[in-house]
C-alpha cells in the first residue's frame, strides 16, 4: 500500500496541484475541504501525513485534535499559512504542527517535507533503539527500560534525530534543523533547555544519563565504548 497524504484545502487548484506531484512521487492522496473531513480522513488506513491549509475554517483546532488523538498523533502535520499570518503560524506550531510553510509552497519544499514518510514505511525504520531506549517512530511512542515516556513534540524530534545515529555528536544547529520548522531561528541556548528537559524525562526512569555532551560542540547518545573524557555527561 502506498503511503497516503490527506490534503485539507478549499483551494481547488492547490488540491489538484498537490495530488499530481504527490502521485508522481509515490504517494496517494485524500482531498478534503473542511476540518472535520480532514480529521476523519486522517484515520484512514495507510495515511501517513496531513497537509492543512490555514484558510480552512478551524484548521488550527483540527491540527490540535490530530496531535491530541492517540490514533493520529503519529501523523506528520504540515500547515500552510499566509504571508502575513505570523499569529496563525505560531498557533499551528503550538497546536503541534510538525512544519509550517508560507503559501504558495513550492513543489520541492512540499516533497522535501514529506519524503521521510515513505522512507519510514519499512518495518526496519519503524522502531529505533539505543541501549535501554526504544522508539516506535510512526506511533510516536518512547520507552526506557520498558516504561513508556511521554515526550512533547520538540523533545521527541530531538531524541528521534539522536537515535538515527547513536554515538554521533550532533551540532546544535543540526538538532534545531531536525526539530524546528524550516526558517525558524533557534538560539543555541534553546537547544540546551530542551536537551535538559529530555534528560530529566529519561533519568526519571533510570539514573544513568544516556545523553552525552561535548562542550562547545553538541550532543549525542551514549554507546558502548565511549569514554567519559571524549563525551562528558554534563547538564547543558
Amino acid at each position: 500500500m502506498k503511503p497516503t497524504i490527506v490534503i485539507g484545502s478549499t483551494d481547488a487548484d492547490f488540491c489538484l496541484f498537490a495530488r499530481h506531484i504527490l502521485r508522481q512521487t509515490g504517494f496517494e492522496t485524500l482531498l478534503t475541504t473542511s476540518a472535520n473531513e480532514a480529521i476523519a480522513a486522517a484515520r484512514t488506513a495507510g495515511v501517513r501525513g496531513v497537509v492543512i491549509d490555514g484558510r480552512v475554517a478551524n484548521a488550527v483546532s483540527a491540527c490540535g485534535s490530530l496531535k491530541g488523538d492517540a490514533t493520529t498523533a503519529g501523523l506528520k502535520v504540515i500547515a500552510l499559512v499566509g504571508a502575513n499570518s505570523s499569529r496563525q503560524y505560531a498557533d499551528f506550531i503550538n497546536a503541534g504542527a510538525d512544519e509550517s510553510f508560507v503559501r504558495p509552497i513550492s513543489p520541492d519544499h512540499l516533497l522535501h517535507a514529506l519524503q521521510s514518510l515513505s522512507s519510514l514505511s519499512g518495518a526496519s525504520q519503524e522502531r529505533l533503539s539505543c541501549g535501554d531506549i526504544e522508539m516506535h517512530v510512526l506511533a510516536r511512542r518512547v520507552w526506557r527500560r520498558g516504561v513508556e515516556l511521554h515526550l512533547p513534540r520538540l523533545e521527541f524530534a530531538i531524541l528521534l534525530h539522536l537515535l538515527k545515529d547513536p554515538g554521533r555528536i550532533y551540532l546544535r544547529h543540526e538538532l534545531a534543523s531536525a526539530a524546528w520548522p524550516a526558517g525558524v531561528f533557534v538560539d543555541p541556548k534553546t537547544i540546551n533547555v530542551h536537551i535538559g528537559r529530555l534528560r530529566e524525562t529519561l533519568t526519571a526512569v533510570a539514573p544513568t544519563d544516556p545523553i552525552r555532551t561535548v562542550r562547545g560542540v553538541g550532543y549525542g547518545l551514549a554507546v558502548t565504548g565511549w569514554s567519559e573524557t571524549e563525551a562528558p555527561s554534563n547538564a547543558p
